[in-house]
């Protein structure tokens, strides 16, 4: 009985088998990567938007003259209607809320942002 060659052998789908998973990896990989430094681009807008926040309420502390014995609380929307802040947008363009909690330790005043907006809201936020 003779044989065809013609066929394919184990050794060879064992090869083409390991190349395709290979690729497979390689492509999890890529697609893993792409959809973290898509998230890390959505929160980090977040972030800017917490760090202006705490930019306007710093030059309001400054330029009121405000003295802050513990806890200081200020409001975006206080910010915004002296002018120190335009509206707080996501990257949508929805609309955000948000304040700054301005503690007073060892006569340091600590600065700290925190919005809502629909899909986001910072860690420790209360109304």
């Amino acid at each position: 009985m003779k044989l065809n060659k013609n066929g394919w052998s184990t050794f060879e789908l064992l090869v083409l088998s390991g190349c395709l998973l290979v690729a497979l990896l390689v492509a999890v990989f890529f697609i893993y990567r792409l959809y973290d430094a898509l998230g890390k681009d959505i929160h980090n807008n977040y972030k800017v938007l917490e760090e202006e926040l705490v930019s306007a309420s710093e030059e309001y502390v400054k330029d009121n003259y405000l003295t802050i014995e513990d806890t200081f609380k200020i409001s975006s929307e206080i910010l915004r209607l002296d002018g120190y802040l335009k509206d707080l947008k996501d990257q949508n363009g929805d609309l955000c809320t948000g304040y700054v909690r301005i503690n007073n330790i060892n006569n340091n005043l600590e600065y700290k942002g925190y919005i809502r907006c629909n899909n986001y809201e910072t860690s420790g936020y209360n109304s």
